[in-house]
């Protein structure tokens, strides 16, 4: 997920981690306010360091990702769930993250995140990603593990969780939207009207075989919803955070 980094890192400036030490805040605790990230410029940024040759391989990987067209299994989000960006965030992320490894496989879980996808126009959320791969920044953006595993594991990985009878159950604790993008919209640097963004906290507990074991995820994602769509689509995850808390 480190192109998300290139692509985003003026608006939230954070990596994605699975399972260890990150360079990103811990997540909230409920009813604690997050660190603000750093403001965005005008125009989307790269990290200090980032060199041409992996921003261009970054956007060849998402140029690469397929597009999932078959019907999912997983139901779509419908009713007042679509209408406002906190319900959306809240139960996009709780079904992205509840996965039952041997009743789901995982091209139908990224059919439904294909399905559930939207675009933005806004540069300061896709600007440096082309047109043609944009239908497929959504899935990329949960299945990238360049710089650590992927809010959707591998295929391999995937297999090796159904071997061992694990399902995922995400419980979500908060929604809120960062600081960072409410000040971007105050000051006019925001374009796309539909455009938004939410931090999700949440708890997964994961059963399996061997056991239980709770994981402390933060997520941080860009919406397009109304007045420029009249329900709610996933634009991507932008950060991705899971810490062991210890067995439930």
């Amino acid at each position: 997920m480190a192109l998300l980094v290139v692509v985003l890192g003026a608006m939230f400036g954070a990596a994605a981690h699975f399972g260890g030490a990150s360079d990103r805040p811990p997540p909230a605790a409920p009813h604690q306010s997050a660190p603000d990230a750093r403001v965005p410029s005008a125009v989307p940024s790269l990290p200090d360091g980032t060199t041409d040759v992996a921003l261009q391989e970054g956007l060849a990987r998402i140029a690469s990702t397929p597009r999932y067209e078959a019907k999912s299994t997983t139901p779509r989000i419908t009713g007042a769930a679509t209408e406002q960006a906190d319900l959306y965030s809240n139960e996009f992320v709780r079904r992205l993250l509840s996965r039952d490894y041997t009743k789901v496989t995982r091209d139908s879980h990224l059919a439904w995140v294909q399905a559930e996808s939207a675009a933005t126009t806004e540069p300061l959320v896709i600007g440096l990603v082309p047109k043609s791969a944009r239908d497929r920044f959504a899935v990329w953006s949960v299945t990238d593990a360049t710089a650590g595993p992927a809010p959707v594991p591998s295929q391999t990985e995937w297999t090796q969780l159904a071997s061992r009878h694990t399902v995922d159950v995400a419980e979500v604790e908060r929604v809120q939207q960062p600081t960072v993008w409410t000040n971007a919209v105050a000051s006019g640097r925001i374009t796309d009207p539909g455009v938004t963004a939410r931090e999700v906290s949440a708890m997964v507990t994961r059963t399996s075989a061997a056991g239980t074991q709770r994981f402390s995820v933060a997520v941080s994602l860009n919406l397009e919803g109304p007045p420029v769509r009249t329900a709610f689509g996933v634009v991507g995850v932008i950060t991705f955070t899971s810490i062991p808390v210890g067995p439930s």
